[in-house]
């Protein structure tokens, strides 16, 4: 997984969605639709995103992120490493994720809705 470090401004669309050009990005290379990343911010928080959208100008290519949980070191380090399900709990990071997509959505929560999909 990779790691997209803000160094710069990013454009805030909706709840929880973000706008980034590549060149404002250290990565090495392009991202996928769909394909999940791990976001630090400039004051060094991390937290875990998805790419709904993969847009071209002319000087650059402009990603839309769904940006989920916040994400404690420890995880957000396996995340980039690679999840190995003999080393890791991926339950655990199941579980973080779900927590993630609720605290995005707490109308599901207040309505007793238990699963998001």
């Amino acid at each position: 997984m990779e790691l997209m470090e803000l160094t710069g401004p990013v454009r805030v669309t909706g709840d929880h969605m973000l706008v980034i050009p590549h060149g404002r990005t250290a990565l090495r290379r392009g991202l996928d639709h769909g394909e999940s990343v791990v976001l630090k911010s400039a004051q060094g928080d991390m937290y875990a995103a998805q790419v709904l959208d993969i847009g071209f100008e002319p000087e650059d290519t402009i990603y839309t992120l769904q940006v989920g949980a916040r994400l404690p070191k420890e995880l957000a380090e396996e995340r980039i490493a690679g999840l190995d399900p003999s080393i890791h709990d991926l339950a655990m990071h199941e579980l973080v994720d779900l927590l993630g997509q609720l605290a995005h959505k707490p109308e599901l929560y207040r309505l007793g809705i238990g699963a998001v999909c």
